[in-house]
Formats: structure tokens, C-alpha cells, sequence
């Protein structure tokens, strides 16, 4: 049985990922040129791996016996990024990731159950292999790193 406070650390990392900037990048129908098909098919493959692993996550829950978090619209501020450039998008979606790698070390640092607790490195492991990946994308618009 998990308890309580990890329980609600679990289900407040299952809410915040699953209604993130980067998953509503999908939906956002980020601008770009020709030359960035490929960019945008390595972003979104990225999105789909964080996705998966909130899909795991919500499982494990399950599995637990833990009662899913309701899962709210995204936050309207979100579609100040509809339809807008690539380059403008990457910068705020390495920001994004790094406050969200150091909110699950927060919660890592606070999980006392260890299943939780491996479920938590999991998707932290997730989130630092993609950083890297991401400043790379953003590394190869010059516009995305001069913001």
C-alpha cells in the first residue's frame, strides 16, 4: 500500500506532466519550413517517449490501487504557442523541461514509497536523457538559441 503523501506526490506529477507545455506542443501546430520536417518529427517522436512514460505511470497508479488525479484543460496561456515559429517554441520547451526535472527531483527527494520512487527516477531518467536532445534541436536554429 502506498501512502497517502506519496500517493498525492504521484498523482500531482501524473496531473503536471500530463497537462505540460511539451504535450501541448502536439496540439499547438508548431510553424515551420521545409527544412524542419525532420526537426519536428524528432520533437514529436520526444513528446510521444515523455507521453508514453505519463501513460506508465498512470498505469502504476492503477495498479496500486491509487485513484487517477482529474486531469484539467491545458492552461489557456498555452495558446499564446499556437502556430508559432519552431525556432521561438524550443527555447521555452528547454526552460520547461528544466523547471520540470527540478520539480520531480523535489518530489523524488520526498517519496518515501519505493516503487514510487522508482517510478519517479524512471521518468526523471526520461526527462534528463531529453534535455540534451532537446538543446540540440534548438541548436541547429540559430533564432531558437538567440532568444
Amino acid at each position: 500500500m502506498i501512502d497517502s503523501h506519496s500517493q498525492e506526490l504521484l498523482q500531482n506529477l501524473l496531473r503536471r506532466e500530463s497537462r505540460s507545455v511539451l504535450m501541448y506542443v502536439t496540439e499547438a501546430y508548431p510553424w515551420t519550413s521545409s527544412t524542419e520536417t525532420r526537426t519536428l518529427r524528432q520533437l514529436h517522436e520526444l513528446i510521444v517517449e515523455e507521453r508514453d512514460a505519463v501513460t506508465h505511470l498512470g498505469r502504476f497508479l492503477v495498479r496500486h490501487r491509487v485513484p487517477l488525479p482529474f486531469l484539467p484543460s491545458f492552461p489557456s496561456q498555452f495558446t499564446t504557442i499556437n502556430f508559432l515559429a519552431l525556432d521561438f517554441i524550443l527555447p521555452r520547451l528547454i526552460e520547461y523541461e528544466r523547471h520540470s526535472i527540478d520539480e520531480v527531483e523535489r518530489d523524488l527527494a520526498e517519496m518515501k514509497d519505493s516503487a514510487g520512487h522508482r517510478e519517479m527516477e524512471k521518468l526523471l531518467t526520461l526527462k534528463r536523457h531529453h534535455l540534451p536532445r532537446l538543446e540540440a534541436l534548438a541548436a541547429c536554429h540559430p533564432q531558437a538559441t538567440a532568444s
